[in-house]
């Protein structure tokens, strides 16, 4: 952390608390961050010298009996002082020894003090001996609680976000009033990471700090009105030297910082590159798509079988020049069992009568490939005659072995699999015992498979995730992208990722908002459906720098429209960061008033060599709304500069604070773009505009890979061999373009004073 935020401990403990009267002996403090800690155990986290959080009371489960601080039956034994260092710096910590019945859980209150990753403090339990008959006979409960905290009325006026159900969260997440009797955080095995914020945009990020698939969080409406981060309910045993731990991170920069401060914590220590991320196929270049809401989703040409209907797609595409790279696969290919669960992941005879290498011999295409749950009849698992382990229960079944993913992903490898997507995660957590009542099952299931899929070079998109799987990515580099929106049907709004995406990126994840229709209508559909903003969900999987996968029938491909995502190669021209929700937006669900727009606002940028070009989405708007650069995700990139639409680049206005972009009448079928350029030379003024309006990111790090600048301006261009770039550019006012043919290597440099293509 930076040295004006830098957070201390001073302590004055002793080895009994009942040697001495009670003090706050334990204070963790900076400016704006202060955790306070007693030596009885109570603690509480205050914001600016306002209490945010008083603690609820401390629990842990054993041997039947709830033991808390509540009713005195949990015991604290005595408070002592640590320290140490890890990978996130040096540490120390306030620990309280608690005696519940015959074993001992030590609870830790940890904080950094020579960190440069921001102002956080971490909550620790640490079973030392373990314990047993831990469980409730409710999932959504949790055995354990620290922390926990109170939702009071004796607070200033806070908004929360909390995210909760599938899609990384995204189905049920809450945005409301941090209020006693009135917050409704989301809770359970399908809980999520809790953002608690100020209209000043202070903000606080609480989430599981690690064993993601153990931890869980649970609000006591009908008693306490607390909410409690331990282990989830129906754990009944805890191994000894268990360690579970919460994070409490903050920001004064707002809820987006706070995000991407903690994600970067998490990343940090837990090892998450963007390596495989930034390597992805599937995220780098266009895809065909067949997965719900696609035309060929469980329906095929008529009379025509799976495997002539994607050789059609593939000539059809071929005559348009379209640049699909990948196909993906979904559900119909391969054999189900019991509860439609997968059988044998092989396909079909009478779907791909010539198999999945014939297809690939034929299309050139490498493949994205779905899978559901297991069913318990799974002709891999030794218990049905195959050869490897798996836990099988009445309906489902989980894999246990690392030989068998390597069996599945080695076989898949030979027929172009590049992404296994793994989807219906949340049925097979809820539909089995095993992974609900033992603390390790759920990581081992996640990690067997991302070391698999890393080993054969494979990555991994999550499906219908909870957030305890999102987050459990964290550990697993394979794992790239992950749904965070619900199913795409031709008319639906599940193009609002705007704010899962805030998530899902933290965490390192590419947040993908499915299949969607280039044409409007598509006769026969089986959906009886037409799709009145086919823009828009282009626009979104373009900006979410996710997979931009059409799924539109043989005739229904709208090629202009998808040329606007990618060059001639395919590859997808795309913003730095995904599109993500500003702040205002949240807080004005939250709270009301009319601190921000009534609708949707995002804004990313492209940073090319430290020169940022900001981009700025606005859909389903009911109110005006003035967007400052202060309101943006790169407030502390792009302070000022030139912005422009696709309609109105030949005439540039100011952007700055006391200019804003006055957003209004943007509605999802005319949904609003605008863009924000920086002056590269001041005299002449150039300002580089891109590739308006050809291409939904104008000014994209893909295609501009360099921008020097002496006495001229000069770009280094990237795409197709041969490919014609039109490139716009004001010199004082006034807009000029350039059309450059690329050379045969696929590049060119081009000088925007001189007017100078040279191809390479």
């Amino acid at each position: 952390m930076s040295v004006s935020g830098h957070l201390f401990l001073t302590c004055l403990l002793f080895s009994a608390i009942h040697a001495s009267p009670l003090m706050k002996d334990a204070v963790v403090v900076d400016d704006d961050f202060k955790v306070e800690v007693s030596t009885d155990g109570t603690y509480s986290i205050s914001i600016k010298n306002q209490t945010w959080l008083p603690n609820a009371h401390t629990f842990f489960r054993a041997d039947g009996f709830p033991f808390s601080t509540a009713d005195d039956t949990l015991v604290l034994k005595g408070a002592s002082r640590k320290s140490g260092s890890d990978k996130l710096g040096g540490w120390t910590s306030m620990d309280f020894e608690y005696s519940a019945g015959q074993y001992i859980i030590i609870a830790r209150v940890k904080e950094y003090t020579q960190s440069n990753l921001g102002d956080f403090v971490i909550f620790e339990q640490h079973y030392k001996e373990g314990a047993l008959m831990t469980g409730t006979f409710n999932h959504n409960e949790v055995i354990s609680s620290f922390p926990s905290f109170y939702i009071t009325d004796n607070v200033p006026d806070l908004g929360f976000l909390s995210y909760g159900g599938i899609m990384v969260g995204d189905t049920d997440k809450m945005i409301g009033r941090w209020q006693k009797g009135q917050a409704m955080p989301n809770s359970g095995i399908d809980g999520g990471p809790l953002c608690i914020f100020n209209e000043n945009r202070d903000a606080v990020v609480i989430s599981p700090f690690n064993q993601f698939m153990a931890g869980s969080v649970w609000h006591d409406r009908l008693t306490t009105d607390s909410v409690n981060w331990g282990i989830m309910g129906r754990v009944g045993r805890v191994p000894a030297d268990f360690v579970y731990q919460t994070v409490v991170f903050y920001s004064a920069q707002g809820i987006n910082k706070a995000f991407e401060g903690w994600g970067k914590l998490l990343r940090t220590y837990h090892d998450k590159d963007q390596k495989m991320r930034e390597a992805d196929f599937t995220l780098n270049y266009l895809g065909y798509w067949t997965d719900g809401g696609a035309f060929y989703y469980y329906n095929t040409e008529k009379n025509k079988n799976y495997e002539q209907t994607i050789l059609d797609v593939r000539a059809e595409v071929e005559k348009n020049k379209i640049p699909y790279r990948y196909v993906q696969y979904d559900s119909y290919w391969y054999y189900k069992g019991i509860g439609k669960g997968v059988k044998t992941w092989e396909p079909m005879p009478d779907i791909f009568p010539n198999g999945l290498q014939f297809l690939y011999n034929m299309t050139g295409w490498p493949a994205g490939a779905h899978n559901r749950f297991w069913a318990s009849d799974t002709t891999y698992a030794k218990q049905n005659g195959g050869q490897f382990d798996f836990i099988v229960e009445i309906l489902k079944a989980v894999p246990m072995s690392e030989d068998f993913w390597d069996h599945l992903f080695s076989n898949a490898r030979k027929w172009g699999l590049i992404l296994y997507e793994q989807d219906w995660l949340n049925d097979e957590f809820n539909g089995m015992n095993a992974l609900l009542t033992n603390i390790s099952v759920g990581r081992d299931w996640l990690m067997l498979m991302g070391r698999s899929a890393r080993k054969n070079g494979i990555t991994i998109m999550y499906c219908m995730s909870y957030s305890r799987e999102a987050l459990q990515s964290l550990e697993i580099p394979a794992v790239t992208m992950a749904r965070s929106s619900n199913d795409y049907s031709p008319g639906n709004d599940n193009w609002r990722i705007g704010i899962s995406s805030i998530l899902a990126d933290a965490i390192g994840l590419a947040p993908f908002k499915d299949t969607f229709w280039s044409t409007t209508n598509q006769p026969g559909n089986s959906y009886n459906k037409s799709e009145p903003n086919p823009g828009l969900h282009l626009t979104v999987a373009t900006l979410s720098t996710a997979a931009v996968g059409p799924g539109d029938s043989v005739t229904g491909m709208n090629v202009s429209l998808i040329e606007t995502c990618c060059d001639a190669d395919g590859r997808i021209l795309k913003p730095t960061k995904p599109a993500m929700a500003i702040d205002a937006q949240i807080i004005q669900s939250a709270l009301g008033g009319a601190v921000g727009p009534v609708g949707e606002v995002w804004t990313t940028y492209s940073n090319i060599q430290n020169f940022y070009f900001g981009i700025v989405l606005a859909a389903a708007i009911s109110n005006t709304f003035p967007l400052r650069p202060s309101d943006t995700t790169f407030a502390d990139k792009l302070q000022d500069g030139k912005v422009y639409t696709s309609q109105s680049w030949m005439s540039l206005t100011d952007f700055n604070e006391s200019k804003p972009i006055t957003i209004k009448g943007c509605s999802a079928q005319h949904y609003c773009l605008y863009y924000i350029a920086p002056v590269l030379m001041s005299s002449p003024e150039v300002v580089l505009l891109g590739e308006v309006p050809a291409k939904v990111v104008p000014v994209s790090p893909q295609r501009f890979t360099q921008i020097s600048i002496d006495t001229d301006v000069t770009l280094t261009l990237t795409g197709g061999v041969k490919e014609n770039v039109t490139v716009w550019y004001s010199v004082s006012g006034t807009s000029k373009s350039h059309t450059c043919q690329l050379g045969t290597t696929g590049e060119a440099t081009l000088t925007l004073l001189g007017g100078i293509c040279r191809p390479n």
